[in-house]
């Protein structure tokens, strides 16, 4: 009993938290082709249900692994859902389509496209080189 509580899961508990994660998958999925969008799905009542004890099972697997720090000590990035990939993917080409507009229309130089201040809004909080580097290992 002392070994489970230092490894953090029982076996059971590490098969229903991949259980739970296969789960809020295929629930999502069901609910996008409802036409739910990500936010909506994500207030679906079993995904808040499967989400708060799938959180249970992580935080005890790992403490302060849910806890949402902002002190950059998080050694991997949690993969985006198939509702962010495709709004990541639809953010790189607007992204690409107003450089390609502020060279082509208004002849901007590298230089100037990367001090826009529009385009750093659009690039919100992604620090390009790991946009560039998520995006061409397919991890958007």
């Amino acid at each position: 009993e002392t070994k489970k509580e230092s490894a953090g899961l029982s076996p059971a508990e590490t098969k229903e938290l991949e259980s739970l994660k296969q789960q809020i998958i295929e629930r999502k999925a069901i609910l996008k082709e409802q036409g739910m969008s990500g936010g909506q799905q994500n207030k679906d009542e079993e995904i808040v249900k499967m989400v708060a004890r799938m959180n249970e099972l992580k935080e005890k697997q790992e403490p302060g692994s849910t806890k949402k720090e902002k002190d950059g000590k998080k050694d991997k990035k949690t993969p985006l859902s198939a509702e962010e990939q495709k709004d990541f993917a639809q953010l790189q080409n607007d992204i690409e389509l107003y450089k390609a507009k502020l060279r082509n229309e208004f002849g901007y130089s590298n230089k100037d496209i990367k001090a826009d201040p529009d385009l750093k809004d659009m690039q919100g909080g992604f620090p390009k080189a790991e946009l560039r580097a998520d995006a061409l290992c397919g991890r958007a």
